[in-house]
Order: C-alpha cells, then structure tokens, then sequence
C-alpha cells in the first residue's frame, strides 16, 4: 500500500510542479496506521500542514530550510519523500508544497484519513465478535458511527464500554466480554461504523469497521403453497413493503404490527396472516410474483424476500398413468393398423378367386381347376395361422369347391 501511495503522489506532484497554474487540492486517502509520502523535487521546496479538526492553529511547518521541523515527519534515505508514520486522524488535513525559488510553484494535498482497514460484513440480526487475543484487560470499547467514520475521524468517540464494565444505554445487555472476544448482539443497521478496543492502559489494540448487510432470500413455490416470511424483528418495530413483478412501486402492508388498507387493492385480504414475528401468505399466485422488503423504524432494510413462482408439473403419479395410457393407445393403433393390412390381403385374394372362377369356361380348363386347388390349399395353409379367419376362408373355399364341382360334372 505505501508503494501505491508513493506512486501516486509522485505522480500528482509531478504533474502539479511542472508548470506555474493554480490547482486545485488534490485527495488522497489513507487507512489508519498507512505511512503518508511527500515527493520532494528538491529540498531547497517547503512542507506546511493545516490540522483539518483545528485550523485556527494556521499552517504548521514541517520542512523549512532543507531541515525536518516537526516531529511527526522525517525525510526518507534519499532524501526525496517527506514521510508522515502511521497516519491517524489527527494527520487529516492540508499538506502544502512550496518551492521557494518559484512561490508560483505551489502544490495542496488532502489528505482524508478512514478509521479502520479491517471490516467484518455481518447481517441484520446476527452478532458481531471482535477478537481480544493479545489485548489486556479490562478494556473499553469505543465506537464511531459510519458518517462520523468516514468524514468527521477527528470527532471523539462514544464510550460503549467503560473499563469497570458500564454500557452506554441502549447497549446494556447487548455488549459481553470474555478471555477471547467482546460480543455485540443482534446489530442493526444503526450499529454501522468503526470499533475501538483500548486495554488497561488505554492504548488502541484492536480497530475494526462493522457493514451490516440485510438479509437476500430467493423463494420458488408451487401455485397455492404457503409462502413464509420471517420478520427478524417484532412486527411493532418493522414496516413490510411489497412490489409486484409488474409494478416495482413498494406498497406498504405492514406498519408496525399492524396491516394497511393495500391488502384490500392488492388482493392480499384474508391470505396475508402475521403470527408473532412471521407472516405467512397462503395460497399463492400468479399475480403474488414479485419483492418483499422489511425494514427497521429507522429505515435500514432487515431483509428482502424474493418470490418466483414454480412452474406447473404434474404428480409422478399422474405422470405414469398417461405414458400407460399413451402406451396402450399406440398398442392400439399398431392392432387396427396390422388388421386393415390383413383385411386388405384377403380382399384382394377373394376377388382373384372370383376373377379365376368367372374365366375358368373362357380359358384352359385344366389349368384354371388347377389353379383353383392351388388357391383352395394356400388358404387352408393360412387358416393355421389365424383361427379369426376361418369363417371367411371357409366360405371362399366352400366357392372354389362348388366351382370345382360344377366343372366335373360337364367333364362326366
């Protein structure tokens, strides 16, 4: 990080040195404990600083003639950077660079200075441990809120935790230490900001940042199920609100604890029901698609519900009981298709027998009975094969033999 931070303000004040225009002040900003670079062109150039929480003390010099004049700044080993130790918030402010050979050349830096590098994400209603390994006790816990944190470093800080033990109100019974960590319960979004462990000597060991992130549910349910939606908080101390899909204007149907008249405009009424720190919406539908968002009295959002709602499939049972159904069905058709196919061969061979026994006086008489017994026998042949048929079989085969009958008495 000190490298980035040498780069950079190498850069600004090589630019802002390399001719005589007015410039604005460039901003830099530094976690606590970062070591702040100043490049230096030359040291014949003069570093003033103006205290940010107390500028009625005026310009404060740090490098004047070539030589350090403060306590907090020291030259680094090449003489090239005015280095500031493990910045902390009484460093935020304006570092001025002058060279005095050319008092047009004239270069401002802000410095800005956040409380804390380290940051725990932690969500709404959960508890916050910070670790004490290495701090000894008793200690005090000390607390800046986020706006305070990151604008206003030089402001005291609130006193959660005295060293005898005392909470600040609000906080008793929200704030427990033991050998390895001090515990802040169900934090809130107003509970946002840096923490401060000093130990029995009152010096900082531990410096941390608190971001407290609401709660994210994506919720898929089948039509007409039960949607459940967990309040975190007492319903007296929450407000609901609710977008549509098709609408994102939140409509407020809870107000602490108590339902508002969108119930009714939203077709909600008799469905929406609160039990303690739940509220459950029954038998959902399409038109239910949408957000649900809870937030504290304080407007910080507890957690946001998003419904989506599960396409229609149908039971398992249901499922196999058609693919049968579908299987018979096409069992079906394969029986009607195989008997038209039969139906078909028998027409067809019906009417060459007709057709034979009609021409039989016409042609070779011999060889049409022959061809008659050859026909009568490749029948009885497939009679074998389908007892359904016989009936009609018999009856082609009871014309072949009277036409075989008929001809032998004319051969008599």
């Amino acid at each position: 990080m000190a490298t980035v931070s040498v780069i950079a303000f190498s850069f600004l004040l090589t630019t802002a040195l390399s001719a005589p225009v007015k410039y604005e002040d460039p901003a830099m900003t530094l976690f606590r404990g970062e070591d702040f670079h100043i490049m230096l062109p030359s040291l014949s150039f003069e570093v003033t600083f103006r205290n940010r929480s107390v500028p009625r003390l005026g310009d404060v010099f740090l490098l004047r003639g070539g030589i350090v004049v403060h306590s907090r700044a020291k030259l680094n080993h090449h003489l090239s950077h005015l280095i500031i130790d493990a910045v902390g918030e009484g460093d935020e402010g304006v570092y001025t660079v002058k060279d005095l050979e050319n008092p047009e050349d004239i270069v401002r830096l802000k410095l800005i200075v956040r409380d804390c590098s380290n940051e725990q994400i932690i969500k709404y209603g959960d508890n916050y441990h910070i670790p004490l390994l290495g701090v000894t006790p008793p200690i005090t816990l000390e607390y800046r809120p986020s706006a305070v944190e990151a604008n206003q470093t030089s402001r005291p800080a609130l006193v959660l935790l005295t060293s005898t033990g005392l909470s600040r109100d609000g906080y008793q019974g929200r704030i427990s230490v033991n050998e390895r960590y001090v515990t802040l319960r169900t934090v809130t979004g107003a509970d946002e900001g840096s923490y401060s462990v000093r130990d029995a000597e009152g010096d900082i060991q531990r410096k941390e940042c608190l971001n407290v992130k609401e709660h994210h549910n994506f919720v898929t349910l089948p039509l007409g199920k039960t949607l459940k939606i967990n309040l975190i908080l007492n319903s007296s101390l929450v407000h609901l609100y609710y977008s549509p899909e098709k609408d994102p204007t939140p409509h407020l149907l809870l107000d602490k604890g108590e339902f508002t008249s969108a119930l009714t405009d939203l077709g909600l009424e008799d469905r929406l029901i609160l039990d303690g720190s739940w509220v459950y919406l029954e038998s959902v539908k399409g038109a239910d698609v949408g957000e649900f968002k809870i937030t504290d009295i304080l407007g910080f959002t507890v957690s946001s519900i998003h419904l989506v709602l599960q396409p229609y499939k149908l039971e398992s049972l249901y499922v196999a009981i058609i693919a049968m159904l579908g299987l018979l069905v096409f069992l079906l058709l394969v029986c009607l298709l195989s008997c038209l196919i039969k139906v078909k061969k028998r027409a067809k061979r019906a009417a060459a027998l007709k057709k034979i026994a009609q021409d039989s006086g016409k042609e070779d008489e011999g060889d049409a009975f022959r061809q008659v017994v050859k026909n009568i026998t490749k029948l009885s042949d497939d009679s074998k094969h389908s007892q359904a048929d016989n009936t009609e079989k018999s009856q082609s085969t009871e014309v072949d033999i009277k036409t075989a009958a008929a001809y032998s008495e004319r051969c008599c």
